[in-house]
């Protein structure tokens, strides 16, 4: 009897989808991981929110009867809470947000002290903290120098004779 060929591929590799659902995940009870499908009256398991050795694990106790949401990349692998380019993916997208909190953070500052009056505003790099933040990433300088002092020279521009002179 031939050798099952996919007895040696790791368990991931073998998931698939064998009948499609319609339900929408969103209208699912449940949390990022498990939802309940009240279609079908089973749990339905997140892969993407779990690690590999987690998926295989609970593969294994439900001997393969589950209901799974997955995301299968070009290449045929599956998207993990533990993969490499998915990692990346959320590192870029809270990197995104932390950025555009803070960029909406310093326009509301900007937005807000542009209707302040001259004469009420403080600069923010006079106060504490900031003031010592800034005095140590970029101090004053110390003045070494003064006025300077010496004989004006002045070469006047060059001018045509007229040719009317006499």
């Amino acid at each position: 009897m031939p050798a099952n060929k996919n007895a040696s591929l790791p368990i991931l590799d073998r998931v698939r989808i064998a009948s499609p659902c319609n339900m929408s995940w969103a209208e699912m009870t449940g949390d990022d991981r498990t939802r309940y499908c009240s279609a079908c009256r089973k749990h339905v398991y997140n892969f993407a929110s779990m690690t590999s050795k987690e998926i295989e694990a609970l593969i294994i106790e439900k001997e393969g009867r589950l209901c799974g949401r997955l995301y299968r990349r070009a290449d045929g692998t599956i998207l993990t809470a533990n993969c490499p380019v998915g990692l990346a993916a959320v590192r870029r997208k809270a990197v995104k947000l932390v950025a555009g909190v803070a960029a909406t953070f310093f326009f509301a500052i900007q937005a807000f002290a542009y209707f302040v009056p001259a004469s009420k505003r403080v600069r923010v790099r006079s106060l504490e903290p900031f003031a010592t933040i800034v005095s140590r990433l970029s101090p004053t300088p110390p003045l070494t120098f003064g006025p300077i002092v010496g004989i004006i020279e002045y070469t006047p521009a060059t001018t045509k004779p007229t040719s009317g002179n006499k």
